[in-house]
């Protein structure tokens, strides 16, 4: 199974109040997101949802599992979900919606992202291995410019 079938996420600009929970709701019912998809994400538009770094960063700051964690039952999935035991449960499965956005009604004054400015990423990345690091400096994936 390609990672699409087990995991699917969504990128969006909130437009609206409920706007993050409704593309869940649609993600989880559309065929791709039907069939087998265990975990639907969503994230702000500026989060890469192919970058599962940047995914579990936005779950980790954005959501809160208590509020942000829906859980659909006996959906839709496959006969081959080795998850599902006895084989006669098959086809039904569950699934998780998590909001990994920020939250609309504190859109205003949600916490900016913090970002290294690339002057000093470019100092510490020049001074790497006389600081004793092994290894190659970390590829940030978001730099202030």
């Amino acid at each position: 199974m390609d990672e699409a079938r087990r995991g699917d996420r969504t990128a969006q600009a909130q437009r609206y109040a409920g706007h993050a929970p409704q593309a869940l709701a649609l993600a989880a019912q559309v065929p791709g997101g039907a069939y087998y998809a265990k975990w639907i994400i969503a994230v702000d538009d500026d989060v890469d949802p192919s970058n599962v770094n940047q995914v579990i960063w936005a779950m980790a700051t954005r959501s809160n599992p208590v509020d942000d964690i829906d859980i659909l039952r006996n959906t839709w999935s496959t006969w081959l979900d080795p998850t599902q035991n006895p084989p006669e449960e098959r086809p039904y499965a569950s699934k998780a919606l998590i909001n990994a956005c920020m939250e609309h009604r504190h859109l205003a004054d949600f916490s900016k992202r913090t970002k290294v400015r690339r002057s000093v990423y470019d100092a510490v990345a020049a001074r790497w291995a006389s600081l004793g690091f092994p290894g190659a400096p970390p590829t940030l994936w978001s730099l202030e410019e």
